[in-house]
C-alpha cells in the first residue's frame, strides 16, 4: 500500500532529476533549449595588396547544424543568405538564423567571398585580420583581405566550384553563383548550367 502511494512521487523526482541534466550538463539531450541561433554579422573586404575596399564582392553565408546521434556527429546544411560589398567594400548578412533543437547539437556557419579577379577566402594568402576565416566572432567587425590573381592559370585553379552547397536554395546563393560564372567566362571556360525554375526556390 504504501510503496504504490509513494510511487507517484518517485516518478516525480526521477522525472525533475532527468530535466535537470538535460538542461544543463554539457551533454545532456537539449543543449540549451530551445533554440540555438547563429547572429547576424557585419564586415568588409579588401584587397591584401593595395588595402583598398573591394566593391561588388559576394559574402555567402551557409548555414548548418550539427547533431549527435547514436552513430556519432552528423552535420546537415539548413540555409543561406548572401549580399554584395558596397563602394567601401563593407556588407552586412542582417538575418539572423534558428533552429528549433529537438536534441544535443550546434549550429555552425561557413563564409564565402567571391570576386572576380581575386582569390577566394579560402586561399592561403586570404585573412580574415584578427579572427578565423570560417565564422565571425559574434558583435565582431571583421575585415577580409583577398589576394588579386595575376594569370589565367591561377584564377582558373582558383574557380570554386558553383554548387558547393547545393542543400541551400538557388535563391540564396544566385549571386554566388553568377560571380563564379562570370568568372568562368572571362578565363575561358564554360559557366555552371543555372537550375531549373522550379528549383529556384
Amino acid at each position: 500500500m504504501n510503496e504504490k502511494a509513494n510511487l507517484p512521487a518517485f516518478v516525480w523526482l526521477l522525472i525533475v532529476m532527468l530535466g535537470v541534466f538535460l538542461v544543463i550538463e554539457g551533454g545532456g539531450l537539449f543543449s540549451p533549449l530551445p533554440y540555438r541561433s547563429l547572429a547576424p554579422f557585419k564586415g568588409k573586404v579588401i584587397d591584401a595588396d593595395t588595402k583598398e575596399p573591394i566593391q561588388g564582392a559576394v559574402v555567402l553565408a551557409v548555414y548548418y547544424f550539427t547533431g549527435y546521434g547514436p552513430a556519432g556527429a552528423m552535420s546537415s546544411i539548413k540555409d543561406g543568405q548572401e549580399t554584395l560589398t558596397d563602394k567601401n567594400g563593407e556588407f552586412k548578412l542582417l538575418r539572423t538564423r534558428r533552429w528549433f533543437v529537438l536534441f544535443r547539437g550546434y549550429p555552425e556557419g561557413t563564409l564565402e567571398i567571391f570576386k572576380p579577379g581575386y582569390g577566394t577566402l579560402w586561399d592561403t594568402r586570404a585573412k580574415a585580420m584578427g579572427d578565423n576565416k570560417s565564422w565571425p566572432t559574434p558583435g565582431k567587425f571583421i575585415v577580409y583581405e583577398l589576394p588579386r590573381l595575376k594569370t589565367t592559370k591561377e584564377r582558373k585553379s582558383n574557380l570554386p566550384g558553383a554548387f558547393s552547397y547545393d542543400k541551400v536554395p538557388y535563391k540564396y546563393q544566385r549571386k554566388y553563383i553568377e560571380a563564379i560564372n562570370k568568372e568562368a567566362v572571362i578565363v575561358g571556360l564554360s559557366p555552371y548550367p543555372v537550375p531549373c525554375q522550379e528549383n529556384n526556390r
